[in-house]
């Protein structure tokens, strides 16, 4: 019987692919969006109760679903990364919900709106500098979707 010929070493692996690292700024980002996601997915609920103007409460369904997907997304990216995301707003904004919660008509939609403007003021510079300064894609896309969809919402209130 011949003598089998020795088989050629096997290919090393290639490196399994690991989440890019999350910086501290990237944190901090990912941090604000959650809460910031959080605050306004429980307001878009009671909009859709509350709000005077029917478009104020088709946006706020619009913005249940679009902003659960966007922590939907979040959490798939942290999984990869030793980082918890606060499971409910803030004390300071569970204060903001609750107070809208006991207004219905014009009032709640005066402040409702008020609240999206000034959370949109407060949110673009964060957006901004976590596009500009992250190196994770992945973020980096879901802060850009986001943006885009607080311009979309904006647009539809004025």
């Amino acid at each position: 019987m011949p003598a089998r010929p020795a088989s050629p070493p096997c290919r090393p692996c290639p490196p399994l692919q690991q989440a890019p690292t999350l910086t501290i700024a990237d944190t901090d980002l990912v941090q604000k969006l959650n809460e910031m996601d959080l605050t306004r997915i429980a307001l878009a609920k009671i909009a859709q109760t509350n709000a005077a103007r029917s478009d104020i409460a088709t946006l706020g369904a619009t913005m249940v679903k679009d902003l659960t997907g966007n922590q939907d997304k979040l959490a798939k990216l942290v999984s990869a990364h030793a980082i918890t995301l606060a499971p409910k707003p803030s004390a300071a904004n569970q204060k903001i919900i609750d107070r809208m919660q006991h207004l219905h008509g014009a009032s709640f939609d005066r402040a409702y709106i008020r609240y999206l403007w000034r959370d949109d003021a407060r949110m673009k510079p964060i957006l901004e500098s976590g596009i500009a300064g992250s190196k994770n894609a992945d973020l980096t896309k879901l802060a850009t979707d986001t943006q885009t969809l607080l311009a979309a919402y904006e647009a539809q209130l004025k």
